[in-house]
């Protein structure tokens, strides 16, 4: 949660920073990806850390040097020193996920809900990043937003120093696992991957292409998230100002990935997880177009889809991940792939900038949906040589029984 907290508060409060550096949406485009680009890389090195040191000393050493450089954010005279800052913190940050998530695939029963549980309290720091970074703002300036992160980030680090487990008890579960039960209650392996698990294996690499587009969208749509609605919500209650009001229908908005994380991994608990992807990769473009052409509650009601639909794919991209990737390699696999959503696709922040400000925010929701069609297909593919496998897997059991009979 402060880890995802911390990564979305510079786009809570773009306006702000934006008003006081004079910078438009393109400039501050570019300002996002820098942090959001070392964000991803650092999740390249963090299965080795996680390997070497444990996941107690990572997450630690994560929060503690996120605390110095969200400190240096506050303090950033200029926009160029902002735009270092902000690419530090998010090298700070980055290594968290594949250690995380590596931890939590050692679950043996129920993965998919696991899964959707530690991405439930990622989405709570996602949720309330926007009002309490907002309402800070409001209060006392977009600086102390970065003061409050940096008591909060020296809080959180050593709470996990203390209940984290130590890289001996990590490794001891980890292998007590083995990487979780591939059985489902019905028999069949709730995947299909190919018999030869490799790094460059045509469903494994699909699978990466599939991480690239979800990160495009995921951070394409978050930077410019609060703007679109200021733009376009158009709602008044209570005499409160737009921007206050977007900041709190936007926290509500977000708060969607909540049950949308529950269902994408409870639905992958209870069929293929390959086809668990299906619904969800359809639905997902079809609310980024209605975004891009409403206003008001249908706005509402289609970011709301949008949420709940885009948090859906993280659990199940997890277990086809933790599946799919070579024996022993899930780590590793989780590494490229969070480098694959946060590196690779944090260029959508300075994509979408361009398009925004040239624009408007409209049409780069529609870029967004493009992009979500492309993952549409990519996933279908997964799902199409998955199914051609588990039919060979029914047919071969099918032939064992009959030759025993």
């Amino acid at each position: 949660a402060t880890t995802h907290g911390m990564e979305l508060t510079f786009a809570a409060l773009l306006l702000r920073i934006g008003i006081e550096f004079g910078a438009d949406l393109a400039v501050l485009g570019v300002v996002t990806t820098v942090g959001t680009f070392t964000f991803g890389a650092t999740a390249l090195p963090s299965g080795y850390l996680s390997d070497r040191f444990g996941p107690r000393a990572v997450m630690s050493g994560c929060m503690v040097a996120a605390a110095v450089f969200a400190a240096m954010v506050a303090l950033s005279p200029t926009l160029p020193v902002l735009a270092v800052s902000l690419g530090l913190l998010g090298a700070a940050i980055g290594p968290y996920h594949p250690a995380g998530v590596a931890l939590v695939s050692t679950v043996r029963e129920r993965r998919g809900v696991a899964y959707a549980v530690h991405g439930i309290a990622g989405n709570t720091g996602v949720a309330l990043a926007p009002a309490v970074g907002i309402s800070i703002a409001i209060l006392a300036g977009w600086r102390a937003s970065y003061v409050a992160l940096v008591v909060l980030a020296l809080v959180v680090a050593l709470i996990v120093w203390r209940i984290a487990p130590t890289r001996d008890e990590a490794a001891e579960a980890m292998a007590e696992s083995g990487g979780g039960s591939r059985d489902a209650a019905n028999g069949m392996p709730r995947t299909a991957p190919p018999v030869q698990r490799g790094w460059f294996t045509t469903p494994m690499l699909l699978i990466f292409l599939a991480s690239v587009c979800m990160g495009f969208i995921y951070r394409g749509s978050l930077t410019f998230f609060a703007v679109h609605l200021e733009e376009n919500l158009g709602l008044s209650f209570f005499g409160w100002s737009p921007e206050g009001i977007a900041g709190g229908v936007l926290t509500i908005v977000l708060l969607s990935a909540i049950p949308g994380q529950w269902f994408g991994g409870a639905l992958s608990d209870r069929i293929p997880v390959e086809r668990a992807a299906l619904p969800i990769v359809l639905v997902n473009p079809l609310m980024l177009l209605l975004m891009a052409s409403s206003s008001g509650y249908l706005l509402i009601f289609a970011s709301v889809g949008f949420v709940a639909t885009n948090f859906s794919q993280q659990p199940i991209l997890n277990g086809l991940i933790a599946d799919y990737a070579p024996e022993g390699g899930a780590g590793r696999a989780f590494g490229f792939s969070f480098f694959a959503t946060f590196g690779l696709g944090s260029f959508a922040g300075s994509a979408a900038g361009i398009v925004a400000d040239r624009w408007g925010t409209e049409p780069m929701f529609l870029m967004l949906a493009v992009v979500g069609v492309g993952m549409a297909a990519t996933m279908l593919a997964v799902a199409q040589g998955a199914e051609v496998r588990r039919r060979a897997i029914i047919e071969a059991r099918a032939g064992g029984a009959a030759a025993g009979s």
